[in-house]
């Protein structure tokens, strides 16, 4: 098979999911094809933007090995290099890729700073809605099959390498001198033990932290920025803590992707403040939890804990025996001899339980209620909870509404 014919093949595997394009350049970064129709990214931009003396001054070293380009803005491409007899013969670029969910936003912002007309305003921003988000780890996949689809040659994701297009501004010297972090790891270290055993004293541990430090010292010039780096790695140890205390990974990992999300969306230090209050409770809750009942095995709270995480979604007893690996009457066997209920029982009154919450502390309708704990109507929910609690939810909300 040909290079073009591989290249072919490789850029319709990778377009079953994103939607990219590709530029084929000689040695001298002059264009030979493409199937880019658009104005945008066409001519001599990436001559403009500086791609064209990064991957010359890549190959005047002997490197031929594969790039991720980032521009400004944050566009990606990645650069493939064809050799013959190990001398370079042509060069691809793959692209355009967005390298996160919030570039969109960047580039308005900068399109914002310019004189644009309407026209290519509207233009731009069309072609901007059709790049793909591509996750890095699949980006550097991407250009490993790239080199062996050109070359024939097998390497792995550490030998790709980043380059960006901005000049870089030379970095301030930092000082490592300094006892300010004295007494931080025994604390931090007793912080992490008390999480992990489900300890309630860890507030008190976490008030001594503060006292020894404010955190990470990096000095970014954005207070709530760094207020927020801080709650990530507070939100990072939390996670590992509790996983070393018995939560199971899955949910560990889970609730540390949904909290790191809440932390981004935080619009003040006092929303991440309550927040990360929050958070550490919400974990230390579920370490109580599991030690509560040391005869209940792993498998089964594992099971418990899934079902807790997932209460807006419909929970079948395949899905969550088909995740423990046993047939179904096994895992229900299992289940109700330690726990002494059902499953579809333990379903229900956690979703009942959650339900009375969201009665007594918000003005959610109840409609809404219903919906978002995946009852399959109304008069089912209000059934349940009747039968669980003994009274209808607008009786509840109207005895427990703060």
């Amino acid at each position: 098979m040909k290079t073009n014919e591989k290249l072919s093949f490789f850029m319709e595997l990778i377009n079953c999911n994103y939607d990219l394009h590709y530029w084929n350049y000689d040695t001298d970064f002059h264009l030979l094809e493409t199937d880019w129709i658009n104005d945008l990214f066409a001519g001599a931009f990436f001559d403009f933007i500086g791609f064209r003396d990064l991957i010359l001054k890549h190959l005047s070293t002997g490197n031929q090995l594969p790039l991720i380009l980032e521009a400004e803005s944050n566009l990606l491409w990645i650069a493939g290099i064809q050799s013959e007899e190990n001398t370079p013969s042509h060069i691809y670029l793959i692209g355009p890729i967005f390298s996160g969910r919030d570039t969109h936003l960047l580039l308005r912002k900068k399109l914002d700073s310019y004189e644009l007309s309407v026209s290519l305003r509207a233009n731009i921003q069309r072609t901007f809605e059709h790049i793909p988000t591509i996750p890095s780890n699949i980006l550097m996949q991407y250009a490993v099959m790239l080199h062996y689809c050109l070359n024939q040659k097998r390497i792995s994701t550490s030998d790709v390498l980043f380059l960006n297009s901005a000049v870089s501004k030379q970095p301030e010297p930092v000082s490592l001198a300094g006892n300010s972090h004295a007494g931080i790891w025994i604390n931090e270290q007793m912080l992490c033990k008390m999480l992990a055993d489900g300890d309630p004293r860890y507030k008190e541990a976490l008030q001594k932290s503060f006292s020894l430090s404010h955190g990470v010292k990096a000095d970014i010039g954005d207070a709530l920025r760094s207020h927020k780096n801080n709650c990530l790695v507070l939100l990072t140890l939390c996670s590992r803590a509790c996983i070393s205390g018995g939560l199971s990974p899955e949910i560990g990992y889970d609730l540390n992707d949904y909290y790191a999300q809440k932390i981004e969306y935080c619009k003040s230090m006092t929303d991440a403040n309550k927040l990360c209050a929050e958070m550490l409770e919400d974990y230390v809750s579920r370490v109580q939890e599991l030690k509560k009942n040391p005869s209940v095995s792993n498998l089964i709270r594992n099971a418990c804990e899934y079902i807790k995480s997932h209460l807006s979604e419909e929970i079948s007893i395949q899905e969550l025996a088909k995740r423990t690996g046993y047939t179904e009457y096994y895992f229900s066997h299992k289940f109700k001899k330690e726990l002494g209920c059902s499953v579809n029982e333990y379903i229900l009154n956690e979703k009942i339980e959650q339900a009375k919450l969201l009665l007594a502390g918000t003005t959610d309708s109840i409609q809404s209620i219903s919906d978002n704990l995946a009852f399959s109507n109304r008069s089912y929910f209000y059934t349940c909870f009747q039968k669980v609690t003994g009274m209808s939810p607008t009786e509840y909300r109207k005895q427990h509404h703060n």
